[in-house]
This record gives structure tokens, sequence and C-alpha cells, in this order.
């Protein structure tokens, strides 16, 4: 796994040597046309073990599409303490890309136009790596991780922000996690069960509680 400090000047690269042209960066709104914004460096190291949730599958021998994105919550939603089915609706996206089975990696530079809500100077910055964000569909797998420095700039801040997966902690992981024993992997994802499957558990659970009080 890389350092830090190696990330950040990949991350630089990204940003200064033609990076731009590779990544996602959303457009700026029509009524701020002209506007330059500051840009914001998102990636995971390059070249590493990163698994499906099953903690053998790595990412590349999995088939799937794996994608990413850089975004935060819309103001007032704590995702700690929210069931995973009303995530989705209180996401909004700054930036996606897929995961490259090449690089092993995921890379881009995002470009912040505005600190209007939920973009806010200080917002708390989000990572989201997923297989389907629909849970309608059945289980799927998910990675949610933030980092105390990943921190929303100022939209018009003339110097670049970096967010790299190295900072983040095993504790600011709230599904997946990262950093396995001994680097066994770099990220892995975690699997998310569909809204009623949740809801059978927690009634079992329940009615398993209230058996054990009669008795």
């Amino acid at each position: 796994m890389n350092s830090p400090r190696f990330m950040s000047a990949i991350l630089l690269a990204h940003l200064t040597v033609g990076g731009l042209s590779l990544a996602q960066t959303l457009p700026p709104p029509p009524e701020m046309s002209g506007a330059t914004g500051t840009q914001i460096a998102w990636a995971s190291d390059a070249f590493a073990t990163n698994l499906m949730a099953d903690g053998v599958t790595p990412f590349e021998a999995s088939g799937k599409t794996i994608r990413f994105e850089i975004g935060t919550f819309m103001t007032g939603f704590d995702p700690s303490t929210e069931p995973f089915e009303n995530w989705a609706d209180k996401w909004v996206v700054l930036q996606g890309t897929d995961y490259d089975l090449n690089d092993q990696q995921f890379i881009g530079t995002a470009t912040l136009f505005s600190n209007s809500d939920p973009f806010s100077i200080g917002a708390q910055a989000y990572i989201w790596g997923y297989l389907d964000k629909d849970l309608s569909q059945g289980e799927t797998e998910w990675i949610l991780m933030s980092s105390p420095a990943w921190s929303i700039p100022a939209a018009n801040s003339p110097l670049p922000t970096t967010f790299s997966v190295s900072d983040v902690r095993v504790q600011d992981v709230l599904v997946g996690s990262v950093g396995g024993p001994g680097g066994s992997y770099y990220m892995q994802l975690g699997t998310v069960p569909e809204p009623s499957t949740c809801l059978l558990g927690m009634i079992s659970l329940l009615s398993l509680a209230l058996h054990r009080k009669r008795a």
C-alpha cells in the first residue's frame, strides 16, 4: 500500500498533468458559466488488493462493475443513524467513476463550482462504492467511507484538495472495511440486505426477546 504522502503526489499529478481530461468532471451550472471552481482529486491506491464481500474474491475476478462516487448527504442526514434504504434518496453526488480493473483503483478529479447546500464549506464528504444502490433489487455490496480530513473546501479556493482512501481509518467506514489484517486487503465491500430482509431480521430478534422475557 502506498503512503499517504505518495498518494497525495499522485493525486496532484492527476490534477496538473493531463489528469483533468480523464476525469468525469461535472460542468458548471448555466447560471455559473465562466466559473472555474476548485478541484478535488479523489482516489484509492493503485495495484491494491480489494475484495468483494465474501472476503476472498478480488474486484478484478468478480466480473462485476463497481461504481465509486464522491459526494455528501443532505444537511441534517446522518447515515450512521439511518437505515440503509434511506441513504440513496439523501445522497448528493459530486462525481462518479468506475473502478479500473487494470490499475486496480478508482481515481477522479471533480470540480466544485458552488458551496450551495449541501456542499457548504466544512461539510463532511464521503466516498461510496457499490454494485447497486437500489436495495429493492435484492442483496447488494457497498462500502461507504469518510475521514475527518474530508471536509468540503471553499468553491473559490485556488488550491486543489485531495481525498485519498489512505486517509480513512477503520472507524471511518460505515459499511465494508479498509486496512485488512497484515495488509491482506486495502478495501473490502460489505453485504447490504434488501429492506424486507432487514425487517424480517428485526422481527425475529424482537420475537426471540419477547419469548425469553415470558419464559
